[in-house]
Formats: C-alpha cells, structure tokens, sequence
C-alpha cells in the first residue's frame, strides 16, 4: 500500500470483529500472523475483514485493522511497518514457494497449529506492547504534572538525573530536584503497578 494522506487514517476500514469503536478510539492495521489470530479469534475475528496489501515486487501482506487509543497511531505505524518487514523477509528466507493468501487463511484456520508461522516468535509483539504502555504511562503523569512525564521519559532515553536538572527547570534547588525525580520515579512506578501491570 503506498504511503499517502490515507495512511493514517483508516476510519473507512472495519474492526477485525465488526464492533463500533469508543470515542476515544481508532483503527490502526496489524499484520495478520498466526499469533495475532491466536489473539483476535477468541474476540470474533471476521475474515471478510481482512485485506491483501501489496508491496514492492507485487509481495502481498494479510492485513486486519484492530481498535486503538487515538493520539499513539506513530507507535502502532512503526510496529505495523516492522512487522510488514519481518513478514516479507521470513517469507523470502523460509519458503521456496511463495504463500497464497489463501493458503494462508486456511493456515491461520488451522486449529491444531500446523499451518504456516510467519513470524516465529512474538518479541515485535512483545516490544510494540511495551512502547505503548509507556506512552499511557507518560499520558498518565502527563495529567498529574507535566514535568514527571518529561523526566520519565528522559531517563527512559539513558539521562542521568543530573543532566535532566540540566533539561528541565522544575523551579527547585538541586536537592529538591533530586527527591522530585525520585518522587516521579515511585508516582510512575505506582501507576504501572496500578493501571498496567497484569
């Protein structure tokens, strides 16, 4: 699919299970492997909703469009663009014949797990999940104070905390600043604690 005005915006699309979406919510494209089916299945997977897109060298990619917080679609377009990648490449490295779509969704329907897995192992899936649960934890500080949220994701980024007094003013002394980056630190851990961990 080329890159234009529609790339992120994919509102004519339908959710992988036919359900309206909340007001806060919106679709993004997700590569239909096998552990993805594996988890939209239970939650009413509908075929009919999944597209074929076409890549360079007339590749073809099963895509599904799953529900999302409005404001992260960077996150999910980075994700889905690296699964894109690993799809294709595995594709070119594991099989001698090229996969049907069909073939494909007869795999992908296969209960017993024999059919085709283009990826293998789930760490892309693993670290989208991550980066999207620290974007709601900066959300989260976000709305208790602005200045946690930069600092979290400042030591996120490897900043000590004494070049991040150096970024941000908090409008304290040296001291203060250190027991108000400690602070953030125990607030966000608690939030994560709270809101995000299973």
């Amino acid at each position: 699919m080329a890159k234009n005005e529609f790339y992120r915006n994919f509102s004519n699309r339908k959710s992988f299970n036919n359900k309206s979406l909340e007001a806060d919510e919106e679709l993004v494209p997700v590569v239909l492997t096998k552990e993805m089916k594996v988890t939209l299945k239970p939650m009413g997977l509908d075929y009919k909703n999944v597209e074929t897109w076409k890549f360079p060298n007339g590749k073809r990619v099963p895509v599904a469009f799953i529900p999302n917080k409005i404001g992260l679609i960077d996150v999910y377009m980075k994700f889905f663009n690296e699964e894109v990648e690993r799809f294709l490449k595995h594709k070119e490295e594991e099989l001698s014949d090229d996969l049907s779509l069909d073939k494909f969704l007869e795999d992908i329907d296969d209960e017993d797990g024999n059919g085709f897995d283009p990826t293998g192992t789930t760490e892309n899936e693993d670290n989208a999940l991550l980066m999207m649960i620290f974007e709601l934890l900066i959300e989260e500080l976000e709305k208790q104070d602005s200045s946690m949220a930069k600092i979290i994701r400042l030591l996120s980024e490897g900043f000590q905390k004494k070049e991040i007094l150096e970024k941000i003013d908090l409008g304290k002394g040296k001291t203060q600043g250190y027991v108000f980056i400690e602070k953030t630190q125990k607030t966000a851990l608690k939030i994560y604690n709270e809101k995000f961990r299973n």
